[in-house]
C-alpha cells in the first residue's frame, strides 16, 4: 500500500468550507478559513492505505475533510494496538509538525477519505497568527498526555 511519504500530495485546492468543518477553526471567520486553505493542498485516500507511515519522514498536518482512519501502533510482538478512530473534522500529524521527530503511530484510512494536508512550518505559523487555534491544539495536547498515561497505567504489571 502506497503512503504519503511515497507520493506528492499535489491533489486539489481546499477551499473555505471546507476547512471550517475542521473542529480546530469552527470559531474563525471566514477571510481567516480561506487563507488557511490556502495553505492547504487535497489528497484522495483508499479504505485501507496508510496516510501516515509510523517512523516516517514527511512531518505535514492533516485535516480530515471527509471520511475516517484509524491511528494505531504496533506492539513489541507485533499486535496492532488501536489508538483513535478520526472522523470528518479531525486533524492528526500536530506532534511531527511541531517537534520534527519521526511519526509515533501509523495513521490508516478506514474508509475513503479526503485530506488537507499542511506543510509544518505553515502548520507552526498558522498557530502564531491565530491564538485560539494554539489554545485548542494544547487542550488536545495535554488530552493525548492524559490518555497515554490512563493506557500506561492500565497496562503497567507490578
Amino acid at each position: 500500500m502506497m503512503s504519503s511519504d511515497n507520493f506528492d500530495l499535489g491533489g486539489g485546492s481546499v477551499n473555505a468550507d471546507e476547512i471550517g468543518r475542521i473542529g480546530l477553526f469552527l470559531d474563525l471567520g471566514e477571510e481567516e478559513r480561506a487563507a488557511i486553505a490556502a495553505l492547504c493542498r487535497k489528497s484522495q485516500f483508499a479504505a485501507g492505505e496508510v496516510v501516515i507511515a509510523r517512523e516516517g519522514e514527511n512531518h505535514d498536518v492533516y485535516f480530515m475533510l471527509e471520511g475516517s482512519a484509524d491511528v494505531q501502533n504496533h506492539t513489541i510482538i507485533g499486535g496492532e494496538l488501536k489508538l483513535d478512530r478520526l472522523g470528518a473534522g479531525a486533524y492528526f500529524g500536530e506532534l511531527s509538525a511541531l517537534d520534527g521527530g519521526p511519526r509515533s503511530a501509523e495513521v490508516r484510512a478506514t474508509s475513503d477519505c479526503v485530506v488537507a494536508a499542511m506543510s509544518p512550518s505553515d502548520f507552526r505559523n498558522m498557530l502564531s497568527e491565530y491564538p485560539s487555534v494554539l489554545v485548542l491544539v494544547l487542550h488536545n495536547l495535554a488530552q493525548m498526555i492524559r490518555n497515554s498515561n490512563l493506557t500506561v497505567l492500565q497496562h503497567a504489571t507490578i
